[in-house]
């Protein structure tokens, strides 16, 4: 009967640490922790893809984070990564300064994302007097990338020339070389992506806060959702919140589930619930494949990734590396996805990770 005891205790550790990683102290985790099969979740397929991660090193997924339903159901880390690991989020930070964005608005430094930014920019008052029409430039067109400004995202293949983020970088002053970029649009009327337009946001929210957006995030955001440690990477003066935050990925996790409960963090409003389900829903139309909230990136109807899920209100955010960060609201379902991968030619990208393994162990 011992023997048998033991048998059972030992099966029971193995099968738990296939699913998180065995050093994580379970009091010590946000959400409550359960096995995948006490949601119903296919375990069999959650293994499968483990062991694909496991033994494809190099191919970008470096940890996956699972929460279902309020628990923490799946947590690894791969090739010696931990719970403390800082991954460099490229573009997924950019739904950071939505976040920052939707605080510093609740706390009456800027009136709403439909009021001009130029009113919050007295560096550049000569600027918006000498092109009265950036004047018109609003908060929401800055986050849907309607701005009006003109912008080259990427360098010249054939022609060898810079893109404006090259130039950019080189500038001494970014926030500068972006409102000075000449309009090629009335704002709002067109969509044109631009992955600097969080530096607008950043350099708004440091002239009002009168502090700069390390000591934002920390003491009006981060603290209030437990995150660690974080970083915001500086280039000479310049905060470089477009692609510049670093984030654990259970921190990661821990801002998507934020947004699954619009804005709500287990009973503190830190964001209104308004600005956090309109940062979600679709703004704009840009292609068969795609739609754009306020930084975030949404599925375009019937885009064909996705044609197993009854509703299509899957929401994320994606950058170089692997970085991804999903929520599905109607499946309670945040995921999210680091890596190091800089590679065009992957083999196991992180939107399949999502799709065939984690989505269909639900479904």
């Amino acid at each position: 009967m011992k023997r048998f005891l033991i048998i059972i205790i030992v099966f029971g550790w193995a099968t738990t640490s296939c699913f998180y990683d065995e050093s994580i102290p379970s009091d010590q985790n946000v959400w409550p922790v359960l096995q995948p099969r006490e949601l119903e979740m296919d375990e069999a397929r959650l293994l499968e893809m483990d062991s694909v991660i496991v033994t494809q090193p190099g191919q970008g997924i470096e940890s996956v984070v699972v929460v279902k339903s309020g628990n923490l159901i799946y947590e690894k880390y791969y090739y010696g990564n931990d719970r403390s690991t800082q991954f460099e989020l490229g573009g997924v930070s950019s739904f950071v300064s939505n976040l920052a964005l939707g605080r510093a608005i609740d706390m009456g430094l800027i009136s709403s994302v439909s009021d001009s930014i130029y009113k919050y920019l007295p560096a550049f008052e000569e600027e918006f007097e000498d092109f009265p029409l950036k004047k018109n430039i609003t908060f929401a067109h800055l986050m849907t990338m309607k701005s009006g400004l003109s912008w080259n995202e990427l360098s010249g293949v054939f022609d060898g020339q810079l893109s404006d983020i090259d130039r950019m970088i080189e500038s001494e002053n970014w926030a500068e070389y972006l409102i000075t970029k000449p309009l090629d649009a009335l704002p709002g009327s067109r969509y044109a992506y631009n992955s600097a337009i969080p530096i607008i946001i950043t350099e708004v929210i440091e002239s009002q806060y009168g502090d700069g957006i390390y000591s934002f995030l920390l003491n009006e955001v981060f603290n209030s959702v437990s995150v660690g440690s974080f970083d915001v990477a500086r280039v000479g003066d310049n905060a470089n919140m477009a692609w510049g935050v670093s984030l654990s990925t259970l921190d990661l996790a821990k801002l998507g589930y934020l947004y699954l409960e619009e804005g709500d963090w287990f009973g503190n409003q830190i964001v209104n619930p308004e600005y956090m389900k309109s940062s979600v829903d679709v703004q704009t139309n840009i292609d068969y494949f795609n739609d754009f909230g306020w930084m975030w990136w949404r599925y375009a109807d019937n885009n064909g990734f996705l044609p197993f899920l009854e509703v299509n209100d899957t929401f994320f955010a994606g950058g170089i590396g692997e970085q991804r960060l999903y929520v599905v609201p109607h499946l309670e379902l945040v995921v999210a996805i680091t890596g190091k991968n800089e590679r065009a030619d992957f083999d196991l990208p992180s939107p399949l990770i999502f799709r065939d393994y984690i989505l269909r162990s639900i479904q």
